[in-house]
Parts: C-alpha cells; structure tokens; sequence
C-alpha cells in the first residue's frame, strides 16, 4: 500500500514538474514573441515616422520597451542570437536619431518653403498694388489735358510711384542676392525637390517684374529725362544682380531646363534695355534742344558724350575765329544748362546709369574752361589807346615839323 501511495507521489510531483516546465516554457516563448513583435512595430514606425511629434511619442516607447523587457534580457538574448538585447535597442535608437535628422532637415525646408512663398505672395501683393495705382494716375493723366496744374501734380505723382516701385524691386533683389548667393549645391537641391510646391517661383517673378517695366517704358506717358536715366540705373542693378544669382536661381527653380530659363530672362533684359534707350537718348535731345543747345544725333553713351564734345569743340573754334558777344552768349547758355541741370540734377544718375563717367563730365568741364577764355569778349581799351597814342606821336611831330618851318621863314 505503501509502495502505491509512493508511486502515486512521484508520479503527480514528475506531472506537476512536467506541467510547470511546460508553461514556464510557453511563458518564455510568449515574451519573446511579444519582444519580437513590439521591436518590428516600433522599427516600422521610425521609418514610416513624418514629423518631430511622431519620433518623439517613439522615442518614448523605445524607452518603454526597454523598461518593460530588461528582467527577462536573457530569455530574449537566447531567442536573438547572435544578438542581444543591447545590441537591439543600440539599432533602435540609431534608426530613430537618423530619422529625427531627417524629418528635421525636411520641416526646416518646408519652413523656408512656406516662408518663401510667403514672401513672394507679399511681394507680388504689393507689386499687383502698384502696378494699379500706376495705371489709375496714367488714367488721370490722361484725363487732366485740360488742367496744366493738376496734370503737372499727377505726372509728378506718377513719378513718386514709380522711384518708390524701383526702390521696393531693388529691395526685392537685395533679398535674393544675399539668400541664394552664399547657398551651396545641396542646399540649393533640397530647394530643387521641394519647390514644385510653388505657384510661382522666384524666376517667373522676375520675368513679369521685367515685362512690366518694358510696358512702362513703352508708355512712358508723363516721364522726363530724370526718369528715364533712373530706370536705366535699375536696369544696370538688376543685372548686376541676375549676373551673381541668376545661374542658381534658374539650376534650383528650372532644374528641368536651366539655360533656356537663363536665356529669356536675358532676353527680357535686352528688350527692357532697348525700350530705355530709345525713350532716353530721344528725352535728352530734347532736353538739350529746349535749352537751345542742338547736339548732333545719338543713340548711345559714346555717341552723346562724343555730340557734346563736337559742339564745344565747333563752338569753340568759332568763338576763336570771331569772338563775338553773340559767342560768349552760346557759351554761357551751355555752361549754365551743364552745371545747373546736367551736373546738379542729373549728375549722379549720370555715373550709375553709365551714360558719363566721372572722367568724361571732368573732360567737358576742362574744356569749358578753355572755351571761357576765348569766348570772353576782349577788351578795345588797348587798341584805342594805341590809337591815341600813334595820334599824340604824329601830332607832335606836325607840331616840330611846323615850328622848324616857322623858324626858316623868320630867317
């Protein structure tokens, strides 16, 4: 009996241990798997992850995880071999730090994106603005023919609007010279992949920027010399800025055909250049005619400072030849048209906008001085008392001669 219960014993105790090695058994496999399956979930979220809020609610969890799993390390060490617990979450947390740069790198340009067309929709707001009050005071002035005062107020409106448009494009150019010119080619490829995302992107800005000041200077109702001289300093800076930024606009802008972006944009720039021209060349012969002063034709900066030196140069060797009161007056109407207008008013303009050089008004000026001195009337005073002179010597010698003959008689 004895002998039985002891069996019965040993049999429930190797039951007991067979049953409990097996649920200990199943319970290991069961947290393996459990590890298993939560590190995959978590390796998909990382790369599937689009924003630093996501990787950061990840961040935690891989956190979590290791929490949660570190009293059981060897039974996953056994079922990771040759991996180990460390090792795994080292790789997570390498998966997720890459990320994070990566999502960081791809809001910071989404920023600047979103930041860029921000700027261009003010940009072109204003510039759409402008544009508005610039065709309402053509409208006006239009209108006005009948009102010299009023017509004169709104052509000098006119003009403000259009100084104040240059100096806001000008800014403009400022802007992206000093934003793309120092970016280097990833950067300007990041732009590249993103920038399909804009309505309208920097180039196209500047192509219509462009097309409208060659509509102005097809217009140019209300516009002088100043004006014109201005405009052809805008152009001049516009571009000296094209020729700096121009390629890496058009590569990151117009990645699918640069060269071709490049060559309308100079294009524009040569049209706009040569309706400047025409309207300029043509306002400061007029200018000059006005004041009469009649310069022989010209359609270039050469060919103007060469019109001016030719009638010095005529003017001069007339007042030579006859140094009349009629010369002097020439001289004196130029010099004073050239100092008071020319040089005071227009001066500066002159320089920036290329049409004379510091060297070429310092030459004029020096040949106006010459010009001064034999234009200058020369006093008749020495002549008269020559004159005098030579009819005090011939009346003293009368005189003698007549007193010796007197003399002669006598005796």
């Amino acid at each position: 009996m004895n002998t039985i219960i002891k069996n019965i014993s040993v049999f429930i105790v190797l039951s007991l241990f067979t049953v409990f090695s097996a649920i200990a058994q199943q319970s290991d496999y069961q947290i393996q798997q459990d590890f298993q399956t939560e590190y995959t979930e978590l390796l998909e979220r990382i790369e599937q992850a689009g924003t630093s809020e996501a990787l950061a609610e990840i961040e935690d969890a891989i956190n979590e995880l290791e929490t949660n799993y570190n009293e059981h390390s060897d039974i996953i060490n056994a079922a990771l071999y040759p991996e180990t617990f460390e090792n795994v979450f080292t790789t997570l947390r390498n998966n997720h730090a890459e990320a994070v740069e990566n999502v960081s790198t791809i809001e910071e340009l989404n920023e600047e994106i979103l930041s860029l067309e921000s700027e261009l929709d003010s940009f072109r707001s204003r510039l759409e603005r402008m544009n508005q009050e610039t065709a309402d005071l053509q409208q006006k002035i239009r209108e006005s023919t009948q009102n010299e005062a009023r017509q004169a107020a709104l052509i000098r409106q006119y003009r403000e609007n259009i100084e104040e448009r240059n100096l806001f494009v000008s800014n403009f150019l400022g802007d992206l010279l000093s934003k793309y010119q120092s970016m280097d080619r990833a950067q300007r490829q990041e732009i590249t992949e993103a920038a399909g995302r804009l309505e309208e992107n920097p180039v196209d800005l500047i192509q219509n920027v462009i097309n409208e000041y060659i509509t102005m200077m097809e217009q140019a109702e209300g516009l002088e010399t100043p004006d014109f001289v201005s405009m052809k300093a805008q152009h001049g800076y516009f571009v000296e800025v094209w020729n700096q930024i121009g390629e890496q606009l058009t590569t990151t802008f117009m990645p699918d055909n640069p060269e071709q972006a490049r060559a309308n944009v100079n294009q524009l720039l040569s049209n706009w250049q040569e309706s400047i021209s025409t309207n300029l060349w043509a306002s400061l012969q007029t200018a000059f005619s006005e004041n009469d002063i009649q310069l022989n034709e010209f359609s270039s900066s050469e060919e103007f400072n060469e019109a001016i030196h030719n009638y010095i140069d005529s003017s001069y060797e007339a007042s030579v030849d006859a140094n009349s009161e009629d010369d002097y007056q020439v001289y004196r109407n130029f010099n004073s048209f050239w100092n008071d207008t020319v040089k005071t008013e227009w001066g500066e303009m002159f320089i920036e906008g290329d049409i004379l050089t510091q060297a070429q008004i310092a030459a004029v000026d020096m040949k106006l001085d010459n010009w001064r001195d034999e234009a200058t009337p020369k006093s008749n005073l020495t002549f008269i008392l020559l004159i005098v002179s030579v009819a005090v010597i011939i009346g003293l010698i009368v005189l003698l001669l007549t007193r010796k003959s007197d003399s002669g008689a006598k005796s």
